[in-house]
């Protein structure tokens, strides 16, 4: 929200600009004041002589039920729909570019065309529960918001090819969404839609964020690079096929998908963040990141897996907390790659349904005189043994001045908390 905010006053701070220094020569009668509201069709066609309008248009009020701005072509201002509550429907056909789009509260509003837009800085729809229908052939925008419509499907985007946000939420009857997008400056976000809801951004190249949540498919058939984070969190989704994905910058969590069965990212070959692939109850079999080599943060993969291909895995700079309760998964590999230092972080746990490895580093004070190195138990090669536990730790001052102390659960919540912070 804080994001949405701050993006929405820019918005607007740049469509009170353009309108202020806006160099368009037009008659006194097309410019708008700033206590001007149209609270009736007529007060609309007062505007049908003007091609251009300049200064921000408000509509409002109880006495409009069909309204229409006809034959104005350009808004250098903000165009603003709110209170209307007896508005059916609105047309501004000739329309092809406004500053700021931005209609709200008005609760009867089934169908709103703007069939000729080409150019907005800010499309922002919120609490339309009626709206059904909404048109526009937009090529160029720095935001879109649409929350709580009744919308079912969207067509108004269909050659729109760079967006800096892209954000559809609590639209709970929208089940189909295809985009062109190709970039996403800054955040993608499709979450709380319609039940069964199925996405397509086949032509989205490269994204800074993108999250899915509450999606019964989704489809991104050209994604190249994340700048910042990914995360596809409480769908129902099945199985995602990204096979041209090379690198996210930030944090990768892939949690609480209870359909999951099939998660490839044959491509992906660096994470500059957390590592997370937790609670997904169906996925039995994590062979989809056989080239991932490094991992900027924490690696956090729990569930209930019995193969976990991490083959070419080569530098975790946290710590790891891979948790199973199969008990046919091997945590040698992993073993492997802590010993050799390529996990470097303070913790490193591997456990399964018959055993766990646990290592725990803690930082010791020059004033002491001594450690204790311990190893409690021993394992096989092939981790079917019981319990084995090394533990490096100093005097009991020591860990009280500076311990690095491991807490699955724990960890594994600060891991998904922090990958949910990224993602807002």
């Amino acid at each position: 929200m804080q994001l949405k905010n701050s993006v929405i006053a820019a918005a607007l701070v740049t469509g009170t600009a353009l309108a202020a220094n806006s160099t368009v020569s037009v008659p006194s009668s097309c410019t708008i004041t700033s206590s001007a509201t149209a609270t009736a069709q007529g007060d609309l066609d007062d505007y049908s002589s003007c091609s251009t309008l300049v200064g921000n248009l408000t509509i409002s009020g109880s006495s409009l039920s069909n309204a229409a701005l006809a034959n104005v072509e350009a808004i250098h201002g903000s165009l603003t729909i709110t209170n209307a509550t007896s508005l059916d429907s609105f047309h501004a056909d000739s329309l092809t570019s406004v500053t700021n789009l931005r209609l709200n509260q008005l609760t009867v509003l089934s169908s709103a065309s703007f069939g000729s837009l080409q150019r907005v800085e800010l499309i922002e729809f919120i609490a339309l529960p009626a709206l059904q229908t909404f048109t526009t052939n937009l090529r160029s925008a720095n935001m879109i918001y649409i929350s709580d419509t009744s919308l079912e499907s969207v067509n108004a985007f269909s050659s729109l090819e760079e967006v800096a946000i892209f954000n559809f939420n609590n639209n709970r009857y929208l089940t189909n969404l295809q985009s062109t997008l190709r970039t996403v400056s800054n955040a993608l976000e499709f979450s709380s839609n319609g039940e069964g809801a199925n996405v397509t951004f086949d032509s989205l190249i490269w994204a800074n964020n993108v999250t899915l949540r509450d999606v019964n498919s989704a489809s991104f058939a050209a994604l190249r690079n994340v700048n910042a984070s990914f995360g596809l969190i409480n769908n129902s989704i099945t199985s995602l096929n990204m096979s041209h994905l090379a690198a996210v910058g930030g944090s990768f969590a892939v949690v609480s998908n209870d359909q999951l069965t099939d998660l490839h990212c044959s491509n992906l070959s660096q994470v500059g963040g957390g590592f997370v692939v937790a609670n997904n109850t169906e996925l039995n079999q994590i062979n989809g990141f056989h080239n991932l080599s490094s991992v900027g943060g924490a690696l956090e993969v729990q569930g209930n897996f019995t193969q976990l291909d991490l083959a070419n895995l080569r530098s975790v700079r946290g710590g790891a907390n891979v948790d199973t309760r199969s008990g046919n998964f091997s945590c040698n590999p992993l073993r492997s790659l802590q010993r050799n230092g390529g996990i470097q972080g303070d913790s490193f746990v591997c456990r399964n349904g018959a055993t766990s490895t646990s290592i725990q580093l803690s930082s010791t004070s020059s004033s002491d005189s001594s450690s204790t190195d311990s190893a409690d138990a021993s394992s096989t090669d092939d981790g079917s043994s019981s319990s084995a536990t090394a533990t490096v730790s100093s005097s009991s001052s020591s860990k009280h001045n500076g311990a690095a102390q491991f807490a699955p659960a724990g960890s594994f919540f600060a891991v998904v908390a922090a990958a949910a912070a990224a993602l807002l």
